[in-house]
């Protein structure tokens, strides 16, 4: 899933922009994938890799030119493939023609293709145009139509319905900066708890010297070190029928610019490169979002609070309420095929974490501080890649994560991962290969394959098993699950495409007896089946149907339809979406997702259950070469229901219509 998400996340970015990008099917399964990621995490911030993938498109890499870690940095290669285009060049000299990429095995025309975004082609010595100064601003207004129960009278949120969003960019050859602000519906702007603007700021500051060696960060930055077992923030996916990308790359310090109001860091941070050593370090203070309490005289705070929400009165209170300090550092030593690192993490938080009384919470961090220290490596031997790391949390927690990914033949590539976390194990900025959310009380194996059987069709599986020492939020003793995708590909014709997709989950959720809780396993199925395709060079067209089981305590299925008509113009510079659905289902368990076209930087994956009808339209105009324009309007029709939502989010009648604007300014 992550080298397909990625790579089709930098297809529909480039698509955007303006490259000459046919691969339907590619733009397709991006869509799918997106989904697939949001549905498990509502909260993936998805916008900071687009936000990256742009910046990487607007600066091209030399391909002769470029190293192994300049080539990392383009996500969708997997460490296989740089590994074949590196012994290529080191064999055969430099790259003048993209054409010579075909000779590469793992390069198929739609990876090509898209390597073309953000490479050029040239002698070592050729270094990509320089740029002057650029710089960016970009506003976005989204308003719910209809009328919220907590805007009526009398208003539980203190702020307005529409909410709005300002980002400003500068970078040059050495200095990139930006400030992204944001204001949410039902929060205040320049009245009440924001009396300066808007409730959310970010800001950073990137100073780069000696060609791009060493770095200074300043403001507001992501940590990404190792397979995420002791730091990684900002995006991250773990299970994947895609098995080229099972593993993490050493991605380091990276700037931040999202609207995700808790995920980061924010200070200073500094990147040093001699020969084949790198040291990262940093050193962040801020506030955060928690509840706060007071236990024997004592003041607590007793959970973290991630919506980034502040309408009401309590939403407000908690607002920055806690103030904690993170600092760290990672080593690590690289060569050729073969890198190794340590990285280590200290916090200490303003006041003590106390969690209230649950068997769930029994080995969770509570306290005032809390250090990690992880070791990881990474080793690649002919066609095999092998990667992993080893981790401690102070506490006596251990959490270990090994894996494999090979190509033995050119038809074939598969993937396992194996991972063992402790239930004493404990790191606030973990974001490694997991089931469940938490890096934390985990034991399981992934294995993924993936055939091309013939030059048209392509199978992709996966199998996970997964198994829990501890209680978890959803269960109501120790327990073990099981997750299984298949997906099959076939390529009609070079602008028709079809594909089926089976998954199903099983896992024990807890249920309330006669006298007390206990396990009962719970499963879902899904069946897909879509089709994808182009009439012409300037219209697409996608079809899919969609079933779902549910069976637990109680039983439910339903189902979705819906078709896309989709627009471009020769110079691109408009582009439309247009969709129809219809879906049934027997209730929220049996919810089905589908991922919908939106403006630049915004992905929505809505759930779909109840019976109803849903149509929006979504748009792209280029005004001029450097004023450019998005929209979206859509609806949504619930049969048999005379309200939408509940609490403060509650919409009378059967109807919710939303419309977003957005413009971005290139000066």
């Amino acid at each position: 899933m992550k080298r397909i998400l990625i790579t089709l996340l930098a297809v529909l970015l480039a698509w955007s922009l303006g490259a000459q990008t046919t691969g339907v099917d590619l733009q397709s399964q991006l869509e799918e994938l997106v989904a697939s990621v949001l549905e498990e995490n509502e909260n993936a911030d998805v916008e900071q890799l687009w936000s990256e993938l742009e910046w990487l498109q607007e600066h091209p890499l030399n391909i002769n030119q470029a190293g192994r870690e300049d080539l990392q940095r383009l996500y969708f290669l997997s460490t296989l493939q740089i590994d074949q285009l590196l012994e290529y060049r080191e064999e055969y000299g430099p790259i003048y023609s993209p054409f010579e990429l075909n000779a590469m095995e793992g390069f198929d025309p739609e990876l090509i293709q898209l390597l073309q975004v953000f490479v050029v082609f040239g002698e070592e010595a050729y270094e990509p145009a320089s740029f002057g100064p650029r710089q960016e601003l970009m506003l976005r207004a989204i308003r719910l139509v209809e009328t919220q129960k907590g805007f009526r009278e009398p208003a539980k949120y203190e702020g307005s319905p529409e909410k709005l969003y300002l980002r400003y960019r500068f970078s040059s050859p050495g200095l990139a900066a930006g400030l992204t602000s944001e204001k949410d519906a039902g929060e205040s702007f320049f009245s009440g708890a924001n009396p300066y603007g808007f409730d959310y700021y970010s800001a950073f500051a990137t100073i780069t010297l000696g060609q791009r060696k060493h770095q200074l960060f300043l403001g507001d930055y992501l940590v990404r070190f190792g397979q995420g077992l002791t730091a990684w923030q900002g995006f991250s996916l773990s299970k994947s029928a895609e098995v080229s990308q099972v593993a993490k790359f050493n991605q380091g310090i990276r700037s931040y610019s999202s609207t995700d109001e808790n995920n980061f860091l924010r200070g200073a941070a500094a990147r040093f490169s001699i020969r084949d050593w790198t040291w990262h370090t940093f050193a962040s203070y801020k506030s955060f979002d928690a509840n706060r309490d007071s236990i024997d005289g004592e003041a607590v705070f007793t959970s973290f609070q991630s919506s980034g929400l502040h309408r009401t009165a309590s939403e407000i209170e908690d607002k920055n309420s806690v103030e904690g300090l993170t600092t760290g550092t990672n080593l690590t030593y690289s060569a050729e095929r073969f890198s190794i690192g340590f990285s280590a993490v200290h916090f200490r938080y303003e006041l003590p974490l106390a969690r209230r009384p649950a068997d769930y919470n029994l080995f969770y961090f509570e306290g005032k501080q809390l250090s990690n220290a992880g070791l990881n490596y990474q080793w690649g031997m002919n066609r095999y890649y092998f990667f992993g790391e080893a981790a401690w949390s102070s506490g006596g927690g251990l959490a270990t994560m090994h894996g494999l990914q090979a190509s033995p033949a050119d038809a074939v590539e598969y993937a396992m991962v194996y991972r063992n976390i402790s239930k004493k194990y404990q790191a606030p900025l973990a974001g490694s290969f997991t089931e469940g959310s938490q890096v934390n009380d985990e034991q399981g194996i992934y294995l993924g394959l993936v055939i091309r059987p013939a030059a048209k069709l392509s199978l992709r599986m996966y199998a996970d098993f997964f198994q829990h020492q501890w209680v978890k939020y959803t269960t109501a003793a120790p327990a073990r699950g099981r997750e299984y995708l298949v997906q099959a590909n076939y390529k009609l014709s070079d602008r028709w495409d079809i594909y089926s997709r089976y998954f199903r989950e099983c896992k024990p959720v807890k249920v309330s007896g006669t006298y007390t809780k206990m396990n009962l396993d719970q499963t879902r199925q899904k069946l897909r089946v879509q089709l994808n395709g182009a009439v012409g060079e300037r219209f697409l067209l996608k079809s899919r149907m969609e079933w779902a089981w549910y069976q637990h305590d109680q039983n439910a299925e339903g189902w979705l339809v819906f078709q896309d008509f989709g627009y471009k113009n020769k110079p691109n510079t408009t582009n439309w979406w247009l969709r129809l659905a219809y879906f049934k289902t027997d209730n929220y368990d049996s919810r089905i997702y589908a991922y919908e076209n939106d403006l630049l930087y915004q992905f929505a994956v809505p759930a779909f259950y109840g019976e109803g009808i849903r149509f929006y339209m979504n748009g792209k105009v280029k005004i001029c070469e450097n004023i450019e324009a998005w929209m979206k309007a859509s609806r949504s029709w619930l049969l048999g229901v005379n309200s939408i939502g509940s609490g403060n989010s509650k919409i009378d009648g059967n109807q919710r219509t939303e419309v977003k604007f957005q413009l971005r300014f290139k000066f």
